[in-house]
């Protein structure tokens, strides 16, 4: 018991010092390269390598509902979850390209929504998802100045360009090995109890996603930089429903369950809707916002509950 609250500590340590030194470099690196901090944000803290893996090792072993539920479940937890607790820590001002971030996210989602009303993902529908994403990234990375501003570059040598990419990288690493610690210690401290593996499930993995994404946005909001923490929420989404579905699809094409495109889908497209519609008519969002978005994962979770135990 006191192994598992230790690595809880340790975890949760690591995750706060590891979003101190990602919103540094990152900021360096924005500056470095002259750059917008909410690019930054959408092409570097956006990427989710660790739900890929998962998601393609599943789909390897005839898994594509596990697959698809990361990518889903993921991206749902984002737009609510994750970014209420952020809110509920520190309110941010909107720092979101309205023309062009909100215009991805409202591109992208129904079109993957779109492709999977038959049922099914195959390898054109992920192919098609890849290449929007792309293409979206792309169009995003040469916009953004006009959206956003650049800051003022301070290129200096390439020995300093490479310090800043490489305290970014030593911010993102610590954030992931810290939830994974964080996780860890919780699992046995949840096993020692002897709780259930659902339970488990609900708390451990919702801990793990939640200490990662919040200390991605609580970061930089704290810092005064909300564009992070924006590029994180536009950048992560397009990641999750572009390319790492995209590929999982063309890894092995999935098939969705019924269940899917009743409750999970819609549940996704009715969010994307809300966030795009509050971000539209708000300059700062504050604790009431993310109670709102808090409790509407929570009514997701809710939702949910009766399907746990089906055969």
């Amino acid at each position: 018991m006191w192994v598992g609250a230790a690595l809880f500590l340790v975890g949760l340590g690591l995750v706060l010092w590891g979003a101190e030194r990602f919103t540094d470099g990152a900021l360096a690196t924005a500056a470095r390269f002259a750059v917008s901090p909410f690019v930054i944000g959408v092409l570097v803290s956006g990427f989710e390598p660790e739900n890929l893996a998962t998601g393609v090792a599943a789909t390897v072993e005839g898994l594509g509902q596990i697959a698809l539920g990361t990518v889903i479940g993921a991206a749902i937890f984002l737009l609510t979850g994750g970014l209420g607790l952020a809110l509920l820590l520190v309110p941010m001002e909107v720092a979101i390209p309205r023309a062009g971030g909100l215009t991805m996210l409202l591109a992208l989602v129904p079109f993957a929504v779109a492709l999977g009303l038959d049922g099914a993902v195959s390898r054109l529908d992920g192919a098609l998802l890849v290449v929007a994403a792309v293409v979206l990234l792309a169009w995003l990375y040469r916009s953004a100045p006009a959206f956003l501003g650049t800051p003022n570059a301070e290129p200096g040598r390439p020995a300093l360009r490479a310090r800043a990419l490489g305290l970014l990288a030593v911010g993102l690493v610590a954030l992931v090995l810290g939830a994974e610690l964080a996780v860890w210690g919780a699992g046995l401290l949840i096993g020692t109890l002897g709780l259930s593996e659902t339970f488990f499930g609900m708390t451990v993995v919702a801990l793990g996603e939640s200490l990662e994404e919040t200390a991605r946005m609580v970061g930089p909001a704290r810092r005064g930089h909300p564009e992070l923490a924006w590029g994180n929420v536009v950048g992560t989404t397009i990641v999750l429903l572009g390319l790492n579905l995209g590929v999982i699809a063309l890894v092995r094409p999935v098939t969705a369950d019924p269940l899917v495109l009743r409750l999970h889908a819609p549940y996704l497209a009715g969010c994307v809707l809300l966030v795009a519609a509050v971000l539209l008519g708000a300059r700062r969002l504050g604790r009431g916002t993310g109670a709102l978005l808090v409790a509407l994962y929570l009514g997701y979770l809710a939702l949910n509950l009766p399907h746990l135990f089906r055969g």
